[in-house]
């Protein structure tokens, strides 16, 4: 299949260097045929025990390369390598950070396989809050820095401001796959994880005007992204304007990408791709949505001037 992941990278890292951004190409392929093989179509993708073995003992591999068999199966073989090759360019802190992050990729992959074995739909605001890590969008994230050399310091990353905008940016780009690749799910799996089959069973929606809700909400987030953006541009750390910079690149090059691969447009049967803003009155953008679990989001203090390194007295995040 001709998935583009080249393409894709040098979208959202288009400043990064030669060696960074092959590592992170080699891992978005490698997450793509994993994905593949052992989630949503996969064998053990309604088996959430035996799921949940196979990942603890592959994670083990991005963990502890050096206690990984170099000759193992391919997955994890491959992973093990791509640590390997990650220690060479990275920080331990950014290192730790993408092993974290794949860690709760695989949970939420579990979560999914869970869910597929007892027929269960989750609710809006249940789906929300996992499909922020069962894209694996965040593990990319975690490389943004390490592609262009240099470090986001730990206080300004698990800032509150940082820790938003980063949900944000998760939630926007994986909603967007939700749009993209539903008719593929639909024509080969159709376990109902997915944002636009979740809207119409909750909601009791048509598949199209699901479609057009979805749409709506990812608006309404990207508005409230951009005017955090500005917030993260008014601070003087270079740093995280240049991590919130990435995530502007991921947002954009995802939509471009979509577009142009066949892991999407299914060349047997191509899918139509929807364009332009769903209806949705100008001061409904920016209102928060209502979704329980994100609704920090759009806590005033987010927009406060003064984003040192001390949290902010009085916002919790979710």
């Amino acid at each position: 299949m001709d998935t583009r992941v080249g393409e894709l990278v040098g979208r959202v890292s288009p400043r990064g260097g030669p060696e960074a951004l092959q590592v992170a190409a080699d891992f978005y392929q490698w997450l793509f045929a994993f994905d593949d093989a052992y989630c949503d179509e996969g064998a053990l993708g309604s088996r959430p025990e035996a799921l949940v073995v196979e990942l603890a003992r592959i994670l083990r591999a991005a963990e502890a390369p050096g206690n990984a068999a170099p000759d193992g199966e391919g997955y994890l073989a491959a992973l093990r390598d791509l640590r390997l090759r990650l220690d060479r360019i990275a920080t331990p802190v950014q290192t730790n950070r993408w092993v974290e992050a794949l860690r709760g990729y695989f949970f939420f992959q579990v979560w999914e396989a869970a869910n597929r074995s007892r027929g269960t739909i989750p609710t809006l605001d249940e789906y929300t809050v996992a499909r922020m890590q069962s894209g694996a969008v965040k593990a990319t994230m975690m490389l943004l820095d390490v592609a262009e050399g240099y470090e986001l310091p730990a206080a300004e990353m698990d800032h509150p401001l940082t820790r938003a905008l980063t949900e944000m940016a998760c939630t926007v780009i994986d909603w967007d796959n939700d749009i993209a690749s539903h008719h593929k799910e639909s024509l080969r799996s159709r376990d109902n994880q997915n944002l636009r089959d979740i809207l119409a069973h909750e909601q009791d929606l048509s598949q199209q005007e699901a479609l057009h809700r979805a749409i709506a909400m990812r608006d309404r987030v990207m508005v409230r992204f951009l005017r955090l953006k500005d917030a993260a541009d008014a601070t003087e750390s270079v740093a995280r304007r240049r991590y919130v910079t990435s995530l502007c690149d991921w947002i954009r090059g995802n939509l471009d990408w979509q577009v142009s691969t066949n892991r999407y447009r299914n060349p047997e049967k191509p899918v139509v791709l929807e364009s332009g803003f769903a209806e949705c009155p100008s001061t409904e953008l920016t209102d928060p949505l209502p979704i329980p679990s994100v609704q920090w989001w759009w806590d005033p203090g987010l927009l406060l001037r003064d984003h040192g390194e001390r949290p902010m007295d009085g916002l919790r995040a979710g």
